[in-house]
């Protein structure tokens, strides 16, 4: 891929202008560390997207914290963590930092090299939300984290032997474990002394004092969630929150599976808006490849995008409402919802679980007539709106349940990486499709809605919002809209038409091998991100060559939300929590990748 040369629809173009700042960075970078800087790489060497800083452990912490507070460099929003088996290198695991400035809006990544059985600081002091990140690569990998406040597994049961994603992990292996984890209880213990006895022992016989299991299968968790909460009476004194429970193996599969096949797998990560992790990992691939798709498909990418993000938080409020009791509320937008999935079907015959994105295209063109069906169901979907706004917005119940609960401020969504609506609601002023556009998003005329206190009333208020200015989106879509291909011509990715295949042995080769030994993808890393329903969606995709990934990391934005529901609900009452779990709008497929 030639960085130089920009690419609007898979969103490379925005990195061109911060080439100036990244070169006085890294120049700044080595004057300040020395030797503990072992390796830069630029964008357009070895197909990066973005800088990659090589520290040593030693300087690791030190770089970090130069990088989060130095004047010039802001990088104080920690994207991701996560790891690489290397095996074929020196030291075998890289463990990756993928760091964002939401003041610069520019981007960078930092890696360290470790061995088996070296430990590596904790990052959680600089960004609390390391917690689970740390614990992910401790399971997932058996990376040790000095000085982490709490490292045991996070996916798999705690008795689980071995680490999945290491390269020589047997791919099929499986472990059954028949019952459940007990509570563990100290993880529980207050820090108010009130609650101990004389001697530090609690007794739960003779008052109000007691643990509870929420989840993980009961209705109010919205997916297979355990949160174990120490109660006194009504009251939260403290919790944990528990995942991992249907586990899916997708970055496993990310790596025995081609590019193509992993269309499929996508879907299942928000299947609330599957459309759009179809458009995002494909938009990634591409990235890599260097791949450029016609005007017409990222229009249609575009439409999907809105269309998915509407369902999305029509499915959230509804179902947030449905938890204070204003079940009237929800049949509103399900009725839209439902009219929205019929027009999905008609362009690729599936309603929930899409796979319509592909590398280089789209699986089918939209039928004749389908634009003047969109249009029709926006202006119905706005007067829907306007019905539910007047029904639930100002509603005294529905005020006093939501206003001042589940709060989260501005400060703690940076600690804990929160994005999208969620942020949003606490005043983080940051929207990926304005500040860091791909596809025609820097053409489109909308309003990013912000809150201010970062309770439930306000992520509620920020996502009713956001369906009329996506409703503006597709409007604008819908008119610049015109005939034309859907497909790249790149002949690495391009899929022969059916006809063609019928009628023309090379094109049958040609099919043949695309979906049995797939396409090849030249070595390179990239991180791609997109603005999700539920915040920043990232595809972190390294490549050493041929038709599957090296490394296949999914950056979704519950895994993230989830852990600060532990600040949210302390001291408030279990029917807080319930409120409050729904407003964040945690998905399950995002969380168990």
């Amino acid at each position: 891929m030639n960085i130089q040369t920009p690419i609007r629809s898979n969103g490379a173009d925005w990195l061109l202008k911060f080439g100036q700042a990244w070169s006085t960075q890294l120049t700044a970078l080595k004057m300040e560390f020395g030797s503990g800087v072992q390796v830069v790489q630029v964008p357009g060497a070895d197909l990066t997207d973005v800088p990659i800083v090589y520290v040593t452990i030693e300087n690791l912490i030190a770089v970090l914290r130069y990088l989060k507070f130095q004047p010039g460099f802001g990088y104080n929003f920690l994207s991701d963590l996560t790891a690489i088996d290397s095996r074929d290198e020196d030291s075998r695991f890289e463990v990756v930092y993928n760091l964002f400035s939401t003041e610069h809006l520019w981007r960078i990544r930092v890696k360290v090299r470790v061995n088996d059985g070296t430990a590596l600081p904790t990052a959680v002091g600089l960004w609390p939300g390391a917690n689970w990140a740390e614990r992910e690569a401790f399971d997932m990998f058996g990376i040790v984290f000095d000085g982490h406040p709490d490292l045991r597994r996070i996916l798999n049961d705690s008795r689980f032997q071995g680490h999945p994603l290491r390269k020589d992990y047997y791919f099929r292996k499986y472990q059954i474990f028949n019952q459940a984890e007990p509570i563990n209880t100290a993880l529980l213990k207050d820090e108010d002394p009130k609650l101990y006895d004389g001697n530090g022992d609690e007794d739960y016989l003779d008052d109000s004092r007691q643990y509870l299991n929420i989840g993980p299968v009961h209705p109010a968790m919205h997916g297979a969630f355990r949160v174990v909460a120490k109660l006194d009476g009504e009251i939260i004194k403290n919790s944990y929150c528990e995942l991992g429970f249907t586990h899916r193996g997708k970055e496993k599969l990310g790596e025995h599976r081609t590019y193509h096949q992993w269309i499929v797998y996508s879907d299942r990560l928000n299947y609330c808006s599957a459309l759009i992790n179809n458009v995002a990992y494909a938009m990634s691939v591409e990235r890599l490849m260097g791949v450029e798709v016609p005007e017409r498909c990222i229009w249609l990418r575009m439409i999907c995008c809105e269309l998915a993000r509407i369902i999305d938080h029509l499915i959230c409020v509804g179902i947030n409402s449905v938890d204070s009791g204003a079940f009237t509320y929800f049949l509103y937008g399900f009725h839209q919802r439902e009219q929205a999935y019929g027009l999905i079907e008609k362009l690729c015959g599936a309603r929930l679980t899409t796979t319509y994105a592909r590398i280089g295209g789209l699986m089918a063109d939209a039928p004749e007539g389908w634009i003047g069906g969109l249009l029709a169901w926006i202006a119905q979907t706005r007067e829907t709106l306007e019905e539910m706004d007047a029904l639930l917005t100002n509603n005294r119940i529905w005020r006093n349940r939501t206003d001042g609960v589940g709060v989260f401020s501005k400060a703690q969504c940076l600690e804990y990486s929160f994005s999208g609506p969620l942020a949003r609601a606490a005043g983080l002023d940051i929207d990926l499709r304005r500040d860091q556009p791909c596809m025609f998003y820097d053409e489109m005329k909308f309003e990013v809605p912000l809150g201010r206190d970062g309770d439930v009333y306000e992520r509620y208020l920020v996502r009713v919002e956001e369906i009329r200015q996506s409703l503006r989106i597709l409007e604008q879509c819908a008119a610049r809209i015109k005939p034309g291909p859907i497909w790249s011509e790149d002949k690495r990715v391009r899929i022969p038409e059916k006809e063609r295949v019928w009628n023309s042995m090379e094109a049958m080769i040609h099919h043949f091998m695309f979906f049995m030994d797939g396409f090849k993808v030249p070595p390179g890393e990239a991180y791609t991100q997109f603005e999700a329903a539920n915040g920043e969606l990232g595809f972190y995709i390294v490549s050493k060559g041929g038709p599957k990934a090296h490394r296949l990391r999914i950056r979704g934005p519950s895994f993230w939300h989830y852990q600060g529901l532990d600040q949210m609900i302390r001291g408030r009452f279990v029917a807080d929590l319930v409120l409050t779990f729904g407003s964040l709008n945690i998905i399950a497929g995002e969380i168990d990748r």
